[in-house]
């Protein structure tokens, strides 16, 4: 069969000669870019019976949309002069010109929505204006010309008919073919977006499987408010988990805020908001702005386990909102971290601080002034959530707000220098007096410092010396008493001791010192001169001088004076120059030379390194990617066992590479692993089957996938005749010692299936947490003894998992330790040296 297949060649066109692409071809490719999906298609046909006024939308699906979707509205319909000009490309009659997009209101405005379904389906019209007597039903081809038009009955209104969407395209059509379920969910949770926030229209949509039977998926019955719409959608909750929105405009009491109390306010709630000015809050008051929605209670148990019930608009336009998606999470987890909230957000703003026209779908726009709008957004979940009775925020606590306050010292006119301190200063002081340096650091050898320079220096720190001795605020004792608050210390006096006596033999060591430097101050009698080459210093003269000057700790560093001459430029000039450098000096220029030698070495090797993370958890991230780079699942069969180290950890080997494999992580994972495989779990039977409250889309999701349930050990009862939502009811739940599951592990399963691949085995997160506890305690423990053979299968263990790199706990199983080629190039250093 392959041999029949004819590839047809590339087109082969010269690089200079530009021409122009059909017509036909264009229509195709941008009609493509336009409709990406079956949620897109059902979308944009929503969005045209909105704009039209209709009241009652409804969507049929055959076969989950793969036969037909068809959306019915009962708008104003179309005139029939303007049917050949409703499929043209960029025809609309929302704007006229660029300008217009300020000022748009509609969800529909390029004209490219019908053109393109026309490249990409067989699309039939039915409609009638309200002003005419009949309908009329037209069929296009893929350019959007009709090619049939006939009389046809219906109300006032328009119906579209899309019959194997995607069918000019094989590639995208075999894929929605083989992701049907997930973009038919993906569809529900567009059109749930639409159902919440058109108060006022009736939407119904309903989908008839391949044997005939039609399902209701979801209903709203055209009320006038949202919220009515979320019961309608996804069912009354209990009393107060839903609650909504506090303006952020006004404070606690209800009370509008002036300008600049609102600028106050957002600079107390987050200290990143210091750059909005009062020009933003001006222009904030003097433009349409308001925050319209509703919220999960911040109580434990009102949120959900994911983030499948989050809706976000703009101007009542539904969007994809990431930034502001996670502000609203972010501040939800600072009240409840362990559950995610249902949130409806409309964000009511002036159309000119808008744009919507960043994408085909829409669904991405750019909003003025985000920073300003991400503020008030949390300002106003902050107002909403301290309404709640016995709830808190956590605040960051500083040190200083803890310590106890001391009362009654009166210490104010006496300068008092720490404990700590004064050991300090002793400390740096006997180094300068031993080195005749107080930051510890090798000198610079190649810096030309005068005797005198250095001796004035010093003496003017020891004239401060000299004047803290001298004063006479110090008791003689050195001694300060104070007395602190006995509720908040239990010791009454306290004492603070300071040394003076050592002080003064210090400063006499310095004058002693002084004495011993013979200095001569040279004047220089050559223009040019060369600095002494430190490499002719061995060793031994140095050690030899250092032997000398530490017999007396107060004795001056030995100093060398150095006749600094160039051959080279003698002929040129007959002056000489001298200037002193101390055989310390010359050592610690020596070392540092050898030092960044040796870096240089170092950085040389780690170039030719494939793992250069270190074993330290800030590094845990980039260590695991080197090792899934570098490391497949072939690679462990291919390992040498080294041994054991510390009776906790494996060390292997692998070519010229040393790792490191943790035993008990290592064993914990592949038991966790084994368990998420074969585990079936066993359920217990309700006394009485409990009603689950699901949407229609959910329910089909759960219904579809009833042996992944089952293997989660969820028994259901099925009632096909029953009403959607009310067609599954619980009776039996998984139980395991203190482990209980129950409805939310149920809606986190749901979510997880609606994205996961066909045939994949989910496991809600409390499930895989109980695994992981029985993995844990049935593995291989630190401090063990393991056989080489018990080591070898560990490691072929490690082959056979899907992820080897961490245990169920995040802690990670294996790390690189060194590469031995490494520790050869140091041996062959140090033998040449």
């Amino acid at each position: 069969m392959a041999d029949d297949i004819i590839i047809p060649e590339p087109t082969k066109a010269e690089s200079a000669a530009i021409k122009s692409i059909k017509e036909e071809d264009v229509h195709k490719i941008c009609s493509g870019q336009v409709i990406l999906t079956l949620a897109v298609a059902v979308k944009e046909l929503v969005e045209n019976a909105i704009d039209a006024g209709a009241k009652n939308v409804e969507v049929k699906l055959r076969d989950k949309g793969l036969e037909l979707v068809e959306v019915c509205d009962d708008g104003c319909g179309v005139k029939p002069n303007d049917l050949e000009s409703m499929t043209a490309k960029y025809h609309t009659s929302k704007i006229r010109k660029f300008q217009d997009l300020q000022s748009v209101e509609t969800f529909g405005f390029r004209g490219e929505a019908l053109s393109s379904l026309c490249a990409l389906t067989e699309m039939s019209i039915i409609t009638r204006h309200r002003d005419c007597s009949e309908a009329i039903k037209i069929v296009l081809d893929r350019k959007g010309k009709i090619i049939s038009r006939n009389c046809h009955t219906r109300a006032p209104g328009t119906t579209v008919l899309l019959t194997n969407l995607f069918a000019t395209l094989p590639v995208r059509r075999k894929d929605f073919e083989r992701n049907i379920k997930k973009e038919f969910a993906k569809m529900c949770q567009i059109l749930q977006a639409y159902c919440l926030v058109s108060t006022g229209v009736r939407i119904r949509c309903t989908n008839q499987a391949p044997n005939g039977a039609s399902s209701l998926i979801m209903m709203t019955q055209g009320c006038e408010d949202v919220l009515s719409n979320i019961y309608a959608i996804f069912g009354r909750p209990k009393l107060g988990e839903i609650i909504k929105l506090e303006s952020p405009l006004k404070d606690s009491k209800g009370d509008v805020l002036t300008q600049d109390e609102l600028i106050s306010a957002l600079q107390a709630n987050a200290g990143d908001n210091a750059n909005i000015t009062k020009e933003d809050i001006s222009s904030l008051y003097n433009r349409e702005f308001e925050l319209e929605g509703y919220i999960s209670s911040c109580a434990h148990g009102s949120g959900r386990s994911s983030k499948d019930r989050q809706f976000f608009y703009v101007n009542s336009r539904p969007c994809d909102l990431k930034n502001i998606s996670k502000a609203v999470n972010d501040c939800y987890h600072s009240f409840n971290n362990s559950q995610y909230p249902f949130v409806y957000l409309n964000i009511i703003t002036s159309r000119q601080e808008v744009d919507v026209n960043l994408t085909p779908d829409k669904r991405q726009l750019m909003l003025g002034n985000e920073k300003l709008l991400l503020s008030l957004i949390r300002r106003s979940l902050l107002l909403t959530f301290d309404q709640i009775p016995a709830t808190y925020k956590l605040q960051n606590t500083t040190i200083s707000d803890m310590q106890p306050q001391a009362n009654n010292i009166d210490l104010e006119s006496i300068d008092l220098i720490p404990l700590s301190t004064a050991e300090k200063f002793r400390n740096v002081l006997s180094q300068w007096k031993r080195t005749g340096d107080t930051a510890g650091k090798a000198p610079n050898v190649t810096t030309k410092r005068k005797c005198l320079d250095e001796i004035t220096a010093r003496t003017l720190k020891m004239q401060k010396i000299h004047q803290f001795l001298n004063t006479e605020d110090i008791k003689p004792s050195g001694e300060f008493d104070y007395k602190s608050d006995p509720e908040t210390d239990e010791e009454a006096d306290k004492t603070i001791q300071f040394d003076k006596m050592q002080l003064k033999e210090e400063s006499n060591a310095f004058d002693e010192l002084v004495q011993k430097i013979d200095c001569k101050v040279l004047t220089p009698k050559k223009t040019g001169c060369n600095f002494v080459d430190t490499k002719s210093f061995n060793n031994s003269d140095i050690d030899t001088a250092n032997d000398v000057a530490s017999k007396d700790d107060n004795a001056a560093p030995p100093i060398i004076e150095f006749d600094v001459s160039d051959s080279e430029t003698q002929e040129h000039s007959n002056l000489s120059s001298q200037f002193f450098v101390t055989l310390k000096e010359i050592e610690d220029s020596l070392k540092a030379e050898d030092a960044i030698k040796s870096e240089k070495k170092s950085k040389a090797k780690l170039e030719r390194l494939r793992f250069k993370s270190e074993i330290t958890p800030s590094q845990n991230k980039s260590a695991e990617d080197e090792l899934q780079k570098e490391i497949s699942k072939s690679s462990f069969a291919r390992m040498d066992v080294v041994g054991q180290f510390n009776l906790g950890f494996i060390i292997c080997k692998l070519d010229n590479d040393l790792f490191i494999i943790d035993q008990h992580a290592t064993d914990e994972k592949y038991n966790f692993e084994m368990l998420q495989r074969t585990t079936n779990l066993q359920y217990q039977t309700l006394a009485i089957p409990q009603t689950l409250e699901l949407t229609a889309v959910n329910e089909m999701t759960l219904m579809e996938n009833l042996p992944v349930f089952e293997k989660n050990g969820f028994k259901f009862s099925i009632n096909s005749n029953a009403p959607p939502t009310k067609k599954v009811s619980l009776l039996g739940k998984p139980f395991s010692k203190n482990w209980e599951f129950g409805k939310e592990d149920i809606d986190e399963l749901i979510f997880m299936l609606q994205d996961a691949p066909e045939g994949t085995v989910c496991r809600p997160s409390r499930i895989n947490a109980m695994f992981a506890s029985r993995a844990c305690r049935k593995s291989i423990m630190i401090g063990t003894a393991l056989k080489k053979s018990t080591m070898r299968q560990l490691i072929q263990h490690m082959g056979e998992m899907e992820q080897p790199w961490n245990c169920p706990h995040g802690r990670p199983t294996m790390r690189h330790l060194i590469n031995t080629a490494m520790l050869l190039d140091d041996t062959e250093i140090n033998e040449n040296k």
